[in-house]
């Protein structure tokens, strides 16, 4: 007499649910993954935030095992889709207080600045001199300018693990018109937290100008996840310059006199 063997109804259960996630997850999840431009469109909105006020300490190292140099920021910004101001000024140490610089930069166009020395030093910024670093450091005075998630070609180019996080690589490159001194950037985006945590910029060379990477990530004051803690090398350089952001404020308001030729010259605190 044969045998009848009867499947168990539970096996048959999870194969049946096994089978309907392996046709429903994969769709789920390519949804889930935003398009090149709208991950650069949201991104670009983050940091159009309004004015802002921020304390910033820079540390600058010219070697491994060399002594570091540490300086204490005050930043003021103002940007909108239209156009960048920004302010940063040393508090300290003594012998620096008062030096400061102030960018701006409109729409597709070239960004200008002006540098400052107490007493009476003040200087305007070449083009070529944009892509000198701030206060002798490795971040020039293009990168806290240029908003390259709204340059014109954004596309994706595949996933890379940073930090136990599957980050989406996001390539931009300049269209025609759009000014930078780079040919392409690209940004490894955590898509929960929807922050950079490395950003490679290149050069027409290929090579690699400016690495930014995040050592943090902290939630601002409205609430945000805002890269907090980064460090920032050159291609070529042995030199390091560590960046840590507090005290990130944006209930504050701003006249076009707090990003004025004569606002270099006197600390004020934002209010």
């Amino acid at each position: 007499m044969k045998t009848i063997l009867h499947p168990n109804p539970l096996t048959v259960c999870q194969s049946a649910l096994l089978a309907l996630a392996l046709l429903i997850l994969p769709g789920q999840a390519q949804e889930a993954v935003p398009t090149a431009p709208e991950l650069a469109r949201r991104l670009s909105t983050a940091l159009q935030d309004g004015s802002s006020a921020v304390r910033l300490k820079l540390e600058m190292k010219a070697a491994a095992g060399a002594p570091k140099s540490v300086l204490q920021l005050q930043i003021k910004s103002r940007r909108t889709p239209a156009s960048t101001e920004v302010l940063y000024q040393v508090l300290w140490p003594k012998e620096r207080k008062g030096e400061s610089f102030l960018l701006r930069k409109s729409g597709h166009q070239a960004a200008s600045g002006t540098v400052f020395v107490p007493p009476a030093n003040t200087q305007s910024l070449s083009a070529s001199q944009m892509q000198e670093g701030i206060f002798g450091s490795d971040l020039a005075y293009e990168d806290l300018v240029d908003n390259f998630y709204g340059w014109e070609s954004q596309t994706l180019a595949g996933t890379e693990t940073v930090d136990r996080v599957l980050c989406q690589i996001l390539e931009s490159k300049p269209g025609k018109g759009e000014r930078s001194s780079y040919a392409r950037v690209r940004s490894w985006i955590d898509p929960k937290k929807m922050v950079p945590l490395r950003i490679e910029k290149y050069a027409a060379s290929g090579q690699v100008a400016r690495r930014i990477d995040t050592t943090r990530v902290s939630k601002d004051d409205a609430g945000r996840s805002v890269p907090s803690t980064f460090s920032v090398v050159r291609g070529g350089q042995a030199s390091v310059t560590e960046l840590e952001g507090s005290n990130s404020r944006h209930d504050v308001s701003f006249t076009d006199a707090d990003f004025s030729p004569e606002a270099l010259k006197t600390i004020t605190p934002a209010k």
